[in-house]
């Protein structure tokens, strides 16, 4: 079969080899054009499309890195300091329209299961839905847990007294 080829090659004259040549050359050019170039040239301008978004989002993630290493800090600053828990306490309680009145735990004896940093306050003539929403807000927002609460009802239908020791999250 090779010679055969090699024989039909051999038949053709110069002129006609020059364009057999010519016609394999365009053929191999639009099939690396076809299977190679065009599918990479394609793939890099979908990779040039996305390179913003992602950029984008790294510094979305970067950023968003920098506020989770504050709240941390903030977080270990906390628990290890009853004036940062009183301030965090306070802060909220301002926020949400409370006044609560401050106790020190350390000075009952009864709270003071361990070294952690306690806070006792009360609150007088709280509507119970607004007590509700600053305890959720001080869990979610400042890591503050209630350590023990008593509630009871305070005069009007819906008002409410707390008595409440809360703690640094650990």
């Amino acid at each position: 079969m090779k010679q055969d080829l090699i024989l039909r090659w051999n038949a053709f004259s110069n002129q006609e080899k020059r364009i057999l040549n010519a016609i394999a050359l365009i053929v191999v050019c639009l099939i690396f054009y076809a299977f190679v170039w065009q599918p990479v040239e394609h793939g890099r301008e979908r990779y040039a499309k996305s390179i913003p978004d992602k950029k984008a989002k790294l510094l979305l993630m970067r950023a968003q890195a920098a506020d989770i290493e504050t709240l941390r800090n903030q977080y270990k600053l906390l628990g290890a300091s009853a004036d940062a828990l009183k301030a965090a306490i306070a802060v909220s309680a301002k926020h949400h329209g409370l006044v609560p009145i401050y106790e020190d735990a350390t000075l009952n004896k009864r709270l003071v299961k361990n070294d952690k940093t306690q806070l006792a306050l009360t609150l007088t003539q709280v509507n119970f839905n607004t007590w509700i929403k600053w305890v959720e807000s001080l869990q979610s927002q400042n890591h503050v847990r209630i350590q023990s609460c008593h509630i009871s009802p305070d005069g009007l239908a819906g008002q409410v007294k707390v008595e409440a020791v809360f703690t640094a999250a650990e």
